[in-house]
């Protein structure tokens, strides 16, 4: 008790003198630390002695106390030193992570963290050397003041070889960010040109320009937007999708390809040819599907021969701190020690004891690798209205029976010697629509999965977790079915007009919308929804069923963007991949369409007409 209150007393002007234990002395004099660093490969190398009276301690032998907060430590002579209290916090990071090899410490370069506070150690620790970024003519769009410090950052840690992950929240451009620092990594190891070489003899070479080789890993519904993106934002880029069944073909093309975009399933199956490979970036998109560490996936992850990587997710711990340890673990292998360690060391202390002392020291070790930024924080940086495509692949069942369809409606509507009415023509695409959405709408018994509900409902699930408020439009009250059935499911409150809420129902759904935090999500019929609401609480704006009457989905994003609107507004429209969805919101793109009319959902207009070879064609 005396020890434990020696200064208070001292500085209350008590006199502390020959304290004995066991008729051994215990020393609190005054002692010297010396401390030498030298940095090797990966390892920081520390030397610490510690003098006490005439003994050189090596601190490797101290450690043990550190760890269980001993104070007394046996000098040679049995007497006893008194570590000072200050001590546990200043060294415990370093004892904790640190190994000991001949009476030396090692420490990962990747827990610089842990020598902070330790003023004897140079501050040449932060690992992370500043990134330099200038804007390159390959990236095609413009990057907002975040983005760009986003993209300075990752560039950071590449430079440092050290993995990071993006953790900004949906809708502030992840993969746009992820695609700028691809550019810069090419151009800074100049790989961006072919060159040709003449020599004394005039003789040709030339030099093909070397791959980047970047894998970019996703869940299954990302890949084609993905793939889309970087066709839009870097056209300069070699890029595959590497999916489907005959992808084995593909596989002689991976080690010459700027970007290969494959999803988590695949991973799995294909670990056995993708581990052969050295990949130059690696980078998880939605990077919580690694998170179970026993998980077949994260296995096949981390055995991918990689130079560099990123993981980027909008939830980087959804359950419990062994989501953390995963992600950790890809990005900066053992930066949290091994899953047993992390349980003693971090995950007991904090979730069991909740120790605060173990969550800061936790928070200080990791900070260095996550960026997180909310859409709150970076709100003046936004615009005031974002448009997302987002393309869905059908399940291949329902592709199979969409194909049937579409020769059905070839043969119908093409073939027939006189120019079918529009009756026709409304009714066959309507059918066509409704299978690209889900096969239950053309037939209530159907077994068969919908590759946009899984799509939409991952969606909405993110929202949800994400705590941010969505309006989700659809023309068909069926399709709306779907998801509110999985909101009970989940238990997931919501908000909903359809053509059949009277008036009064209306306004109170809209005033539980406006004024609650939950529910979070309002489903509306397009048609319910084109007039008189004013939803200005919720910041996305979902299309289930984009068609091609821009007019009625302008009502239906200004119902939420509008004055007395506080949030930016996120309006993504989700396509099934070839399908009539997808070729009418080409033509939208291609001008074809000039429907921008008061007209009737079922209205046809020439365009539509004039096109319908293109929009039934493969």
């Amino acid at each position: 008790m005396i020890i434990d209150n020696k200064q208070k007393l001292e500085s209350l002007g008590f006199t502390i003198q020959n304290l004995k234990l066991e008729s051994k002395e215990i020393i609190t004099e005054s002692n010297t630390i010396s401390i030498a660093k030298e940095t090797k490969a990966d390892w920081f190398d520390i030397k610490i002695i510690i003098t006490i009276s005439n003994y050189k301690i090596n601190f490797s032998e101290i450690i043990p106390n550190i760890k269980s907060k001993e104070r007394l430590f046996q000098l040679p002579d049995g007497n006893y030193f008194l570590i000072p209290l200050e001590w546990f916090s200043k060294y415990g990071s370093l004892a904790k992570l640190a190994k000991t090899e001949n009476g030396e410490l090692l420490l990962r370069k990747s827990n610089f963290t842990a020598l902070d506070g330790i003023s004897e150690i140079s501050n040449d620790l932060d690992q992370i050397h500043k990134a330099e970024f200038t804007g390159s003519d390959l990236l095609k769009a413009t990057l907002r003041p975040y983005q760009i410090d986003g993209v300075k950052w990752l560039l950071g840690h590449f430079n440092s070889n050290l993995g990071a992950c993006l953790a900004d929240d949906m809708g502030l451009g992840k993969t746009l960010q992820t695609l700028a620092v691809l550019v810069s990594v090419q151009e800074q190891l100049g790989f961006t040109t072919k060159t040709t070489n003449f020599d004394l003899f005039a003789n040709e070479t030339t030099v093909e320009r070397e791959p980047l080789k970047a894998l970019i890993v996703l869940p299954s519904s990302l890949v084609f937007n993905w793939y889309n993106e970087a066709g839009k934002f870097t056209p300069h880029f070699s890029k595959m999708q590497y999916v489907g069944n005959d992808r084995k073909l593909l596989a002689s093309r991976l080690d010459s390809t700027d970007l290969i975009f494959t999803s988590y399933s695949i991973v799995h199956r294909d670990i056995s040819i993708l581990e052969k490979y050295d990949f130059r970036y690696l980078i998880l998109d939605e990077s919580q599907y690694i998170k179970n560490k026993n998980s077949k996936i994260f296995k096949a992850i981390n055995k991918i021969s990689t130079g560099h990587k990123i993981a980027l997710s909008g939830t980087p711990i959804e359950n419990s701190l062994d989501d953390l340890w995963s992600q950790m673990q890809f990005i900066n292998p053992d930066i949290l020690g091994s899953y047993a360690f992390f349980m003693e060391n971090f995950k007991n202390p904090i979730e069991k004891k909740q120790n605060e002392d173990v969550l800061s020291e936790l928070k200080n070790l990791i900070q260095p690798y996550i960026l997180r930024r909310t859409k709150e924080q970076v709100l003046k940086d936004l615009p005031e209205l974002t448009e997302q495509i987002y393309y869905c692949d059908m399940d291949p069942e329902q592709e199979k029976l969409y194909e049937k369809e579409k020769s059905k409606a070839r043969n119908f509507l093409l073939k027939t010697d006189s120019s079918p009415d529009k009756i026709s023509i409304i009714n066959t695409l309507m059918k066509l629509r409704q299978l690209s959405n889900h096969p239950k709408m053309v037939d209530q018994e159907s077994e068969i999965d919908s590759g946009k509900y899984i799509a939409v409902t991952n969606y909405l699930e993110s929202l949800v977790k994400g705590n941010q408020k969505a309006i989700i439009f659809s023309s068909f009250v069926t399709n709306l079915n779907f998801y509110t059935d999985w909101c009970k499911e989940n238990k997931i409150d919501f908000c909903e007009i359809t053509g059949e809420t009277p008036a009064n129902k209306r306004e109170q759904e809209v005033k539980r919308f406006q004024e609650k935090e939950n529910p979070l999500l309002f489903f509306i019929s397009l048609k319910a929804g084109g007039v008189g609401l004013n939803i200005t609480k919720a910041s996305y704006v979902l299309f289930l069923d984009p068609w091609w009457n821009p007019f009625a989905e302008k009502q239906g994003v200004g119902r939420a963007h509008r004055i007395g609107q506080m949030n930016k507004v996120n309006v993504i429209r989700f396509i099934s991949k070839n399908t009539v969805e997808e070729k009418i919101i080409k033509l939208q793109e291609n001008k074809k369409l000039l429907s921008d009319s008061l007209l009737e959902e079922s209205f046809i207009n020439d365009e539509i007409e004039d096109n319908l070879e293109y929009i039934l064609g493969s």
